[in-house]
């Protein structure tokens, strides 16, 4: 099936990837995050560019508006509106389509989500004439993407799937000459948001209570050790945890980032840990790792001795007796 299968109102099939301008002085509306376009029957959610000047909409509902979300059938609508020009300038059909993003020449993302139960995805990119700029299926969902301010770069990132998969992948996209910069497993994890430096050819993550890490034009990490300093002392205990739980298990770890490990392991116990067993557990596990790499048999064994007092399962039984017997070794 078509991209642009359709131009609303029209019988006719549009051109893939060109559907046509309308004309100017329609009735448009907006009300929070919604859009609303009478004139051709368009409800749904909507983008506005940095400048102002472009929106973006989206309707994930078949055309009766009647079934919204997941379904096998019902193409979807999007429009682009102009409010420089108080103008309608593309409408199209998606299957699914959802969570687009606007840059500041009027180019735009726009992720279809498509028919049915599969795991998959199609992220797009279009000019602001039509054009077909970026297209990538995906045997995954899609989780989140963006375009850069000037539409020079996009990105998106999928969610888990099952083994063989495009689960959990960060895909960059150098827009301007259409093609795929980078398809990587990104050590930084899932985004809650992204930041282009289009200037330098760099792509930002942003993670909550953490910071932004920015990747190069090839998907390369940019000073990860900063990425790790920055988990380690994140006021987010369950993310500087898990991260001080990497850290101490990576032999490629340095003396200096297992003492960090630890003093966010100390950190956490106070920042909440130690209100949830779990938690505390967990924190009382990296404490001890963390210890026993330092060379610190004693503190490594009370803290492990502390965490199987909560979890008997929590998987350092055996360090702790074996730390038990070497020093019982050294004092007799």
């Amino acid at each position: 099936m078509g991209l642009l299968d359709l131009i609303f109102g029209s019988k006719k099939k549009a051109k893939k990837g060109r559907p046509r301008s309308h004309r100017s002085g329609m009735d448009v509306s907006f009300s929070g995050n919604f859009s609303r376009i009478s004139s051709i029957d368009f409800f749904g959610q909507f983008k506005e560019s940095p400048s102002g000047e472009w929106i973006v909409g989206w309707s994930d509902s078949d055309p009766g508006g009647r079934i919204g979300g997941h379904r096998d059938s019902g193409h979807g609508k999007y429009i682009l509106y102009n409010t420089a020009e108080k103008k309608l300038v593309l409408q199209g059909r998606l299957e699914r389509p959802n969570s687009a993003d606007i840059a500041n020449n009027g180019s735009f993302s726009i992720e279809d989500w498509h028919f049915g139960s599969e795991l998959s995805g199609t992220f797009y990119v279009f000019s602001c004439s039509g054009d077909e700029l970026v297209k990538k299926k995906l045997s995954a969902n899609i989780l989140n993407s963006a375009v850069s301010n000037n539409g020079l770069f996009a990105v998106c990132q999928t969610a888990n799937a099952p083994s063989g998969g495009d689960g959990n992948l960060l895909v960059g996209f150098n827009v301007k000459s259409r093609y795929e910069a980078f398809s990587i497993n990104p050590p930084t994890g899932w985004a809650e948001a992204y930041k282009f430096d289009e200037e330098n050819s760099r792509f930002g993550v942003v993670l909550r209570g953490v910071g932004t890490f920015f990747y190069s034009s090839d998907g390369v990490l940019l000073e990860p050790q900063n990425f790790d300093l920055a988990r380690l002392r994140s006021n987010r205990y369950e993310v500087s945890l898990f991260a001080s739980e990497e850290i101490v298990k990576s032999d490629n770890s340095s003396q200096e980032l297992v003492e960090e490990a630890l003093r966010a392991s100390s950190k956490a116990l106070t920042a909440g840990a130690e209100e949830n067993a779990n938690w505390k557990a967990m924190a009382l596990k990296v404490k001890g790792l963390a210890h026993e790499r330092l060379g610190n048999d004693e503190e490594a064994l009370a803290a492990f001795d502390a965490a199987l007092e909560i979890n008997p399962k929590i998987g350092v039984k055996r360090k702790a007796n074996a730390i038990r017997k070497r020093l019982d070794e050294n004092n007799s």
